[in-house]
């Protein structure tokens, strides 16, 4: 008999209700118990949409009354670190939205309550699997453009952010918002670790105070570079991705990737002149023999991410995000805090 896991959701805002009730709905294998929400209003419009009787505004009585074998929390991100440990000591297994936490300091305290209590603790990375990233990754397994060196990751809009996360004491700002799901990208598709950032972050559109333009730059321990740049303050976008390796390069921009690179071996030899004279008054040029192919956008497959949280929660597999690389992505977003936070500019 198949294992359902008795479900609540702490949170109706944008994400539960757009994607993880819809989600929990649908799956056989979740049966959505319960929903926590300071706003009454919402609690009858969840009950109304997707079913779910037990209706609560406080989310203790919710663990005390109800013991749900799962709890997905969508809550805002002052509350994830908070409502994540005290489910999990309340004997419920946690699904956490992203970003895990404010903090590393907070994500730590999550795992090392995970570890006491015995319980199940994951994080919500969707752009692990999205069309994008499964293109990114069938250009990187097939080689064509050779050993990698960067990496650009763009991600323009205008847009004046009025609501919760556009302030710092909510946890807002585009590193902790829109970083969370672009740097776990990155360093998931490439395996990579972080060894050190730079990073600037402004305020510029934004109605509150918390940063909507962010420029890291990642260097991974492997010597690749991750250029993220977050810019909800452009009027102009530029292409979401471009991937350079030594061998050519792949973009990707209006839902089209283009590829130019040369085969192995397509370049003739070629010795440095170490003189000072260019022979010919020649700037350096050669005729390359370019290979080029444009691929179209793959299509999302919204619903694998609760088969992957199926398979963690109720068979035991091992999870889909693992501790280590969620640790990995709270210690690069402080680092890049830290890092916008002691910059020091060089006058000329």
């Amino acid at each position: 008999m198949k294992k359902i896991l008795r479900t609540a959701v702490s949170g109706l805002g944008r994400i539960a209700w757009d994607f993880h009730l819809p989600q929990l709905c649908a799956h056989d294998g979740f049966h959505p118990v319960a929903v926590v929400d300071p706003c009454r209003e919402r609690l009858a419009e969840a009950q109304a949409r997707f079913g779910v009787s037990a209706l609560y505004t406080d989310f203790e009585p919710m663990l005390e009354e109800l013991h749900p074998d799962l709890v997905v929390i969508a809550s805002p991100t002052i509350f994830h670190a908070d409502q994540a440990i005290r489910a999990m000591r309340a004997g419920c297994d946690v699904f956490c939205d992203k970003p895990l936490a404010l903090s590393s300091a907070e994500a730590e305290a999550m795992f090392r309550t995970a570890r006491e209590t015995g319980r199940k603790l994951m994080t919500y990375q969707p752009h692990r699997l999205n069309g994008e990233a499964r293109a990114v990754r069938a250009i990187l397994d097939s080689g064509k453009l050779g050993p990698l060196y960067l990496i650009e990751r763009h991600l323009s809009n205008y847009a004046r952010r009025n609501d919760w996360q556009a302030f710092r004491k909510n946890g807002g700002g585009m590193l902790l918002n829109y970083g969370s799901h672009y740097i776990d990208q990155l360093l998931y598709l490439t395996g990579s670790r972080v060894g050190h950032v730079r990073c600037e972050l402004r305020r510029i559109a934004s109605l509150g105070d918390a940063d909507d333009v962010v420029h890291a730059l990642i260097t991974a321990g492997s010597g690749l570079l991750f250029d993220l740049d977050i810019n909800q303050a452009v009027a102009l976008p530029l292409p979401e991705w471009r991937i350079c390796g030594r061998r050519g390069a792949a973009l990707y921009q209006d839902g089209e990737w283009k590829l130019r690179y040369f085969l192995p071996g397509a370049l003739p030899e070629m010795k440095a002149d170490t003189g000072l004279a260019a022979a010919g008054r020649r700037y350096p040029s050669e005729p390359i023999a370019w290979q080029t192919e444009t691929l179209l956008e793959l299509p999302s497959d919204r619903d694998a991410y609760y088969r992957h949280c199926y398979d963690y929660y109720a068979l035991d597999r091992p999870p889909f995000v693992k501790a280590d690389e969620i640790l990995e992505l709270v210690r690069t977003i402080d680092a890049c805090r830290r890092s916008a936070e002691e910059f020091r500019p060089v006058l000329v």
